[in-house]
């Protein structure tokens, strides 16, 4: 899976993992003013770290998806790594019970499917807590809260992200052996790839086309597969049979050309309702999300022209369906 593709992934899971982040710090910040909590308590450091998780969660869950890239993933896990270890350092250091906060961040690295990813979560999380425990360690406290108990947290973290890597790895394996194309419940896999290639194109035109083959299509599958190599890969939309298609750098005619095929490659399935609307960056919308949804006013257009294998092309003004051209 390319880095464009995991744009709507990974918005999906750091997106999440900054709100669980929001709700487990609160928790917390009341878990260490109970009676029943024994390490003594830093509150204004331990407040000065937590504005800082929570900070760092708002920015996130504001952030566009096209700006989701690996790095910027990387960066923010290494952040909530060094800012839950300063929460564990201000609520006791080794003898802290927010050592929990970690498994999250451990495990939500494995769902982005990067080795890289997982891997530098887990690094950056046994870094960390190593660090925030490491005065205590040194100072070879009771067997209560001594070293004993520090290694045996490490090891659990190095085995939480082993097992994630592992699930890495049976993904990655699983997915060679698929049909090459991801199934997109809400849109946002289609629309990160549309953001990341007009990212990349810095202006020059990108198409986006969405294809219905229609009911009638009995095999949605090899459909796909062949659309993948003739034309570009397919993105499976919903639980239905509606796929997108992105095309970097491509001006009207390849755009139009790319979804004429795989209008035929639909027809040679057996398809006999097959429609097709397209929509070309910069000239239909100025935006993804605008691109996008022209191209769904144009494929409802194909649909109201009432012709077998119809393709319609946005053009000219979103607002009036005038500017929709239809190409039999």
């Amino acid at each position: 899976m390319s880095g464009r593709t995991n744009l709507g992934r990974n918005a999906q899971i750091l997106k999440g993992l900054s709100l669980l982040y929001v709700v487990l710090v609160t928790l917390s910040l009341f878990f260490v003013h109970g009676e029943s909590y024994r390490p003594a308590v830093s509150y204004v450091l331990l407040y000065l770290a937590a504005s800082v998780i929570f900070t760092a969660a708002m920015a996130l869950l504001l952030l566009p998806v096209r700006q989701f890239g690996e790095d910027l993933c990387v960066a923010f896990y290494v952040l909530y790594a060094m800012f839950l270890a300063g929460a564990v350092f201000f609520t006791g250091g080794a003898s802290s019970e927010l050592y929990a906060l970690f498994f999250p961040l451990i495990l939500a690295s494995a769902l982005h499917g990067s080795w890289g990813l997982g891997l530098t979560a887990t690094v950056a999380v046994l870094v960390s807590y190593s660090l925030a425990v490491l005065p205590d360690a040194l100072r070879g406290m009771a067997s209560a809260t001594g070293p004993a108990p520090v290694f045996f947290k490490l090891a659990v973290f190095a085995l939480t992200g082993v097992f994630g890597l592992l699930a890495v790895g049976r993904e990655a394996a699983a997915g060679t052996e698929e049909e090459g194309y991801e199934l997109d419940k809400d849109g946002s896999i289609l629309l990160g790839r549309l953001s990341g290639e007009i990212e990349a194109r810095k202006g020059a035109p990108v198409g986006v086309i969405l294809v219905d083959p229609g009911r009638e299509l009995k095999d949605v599958d090899l459909l796909l597969e062949r659309v993948r190599a003739r034309i570009e890969d397919p993105i499976l939309l919903g639980e239905g049979t509606v796929f997108g298609l992105v095309l970097g750098g491509s001006d009207d005619s390849a755009v139009e050309s790319a979804a004429r095929r795989a209008l035929a490659t639909a027809g040679s399935l057996g398809s006999e309702e097959a429609r097709a609307g397209a929509a070309v960056y910069p000239r239909d919308a100025r935006s993804a999300e605008d691109l996008l949804a022209a191209a769904g006013r144009a494929l409802e257009a194909a649909f109201a022209a009432g012709s077998p294998a119809a393709l319609v092309l946005a053009g000219g003004s979103l607002s009036d369906s005038s500017s929709f051209r239809a190409a039999r």
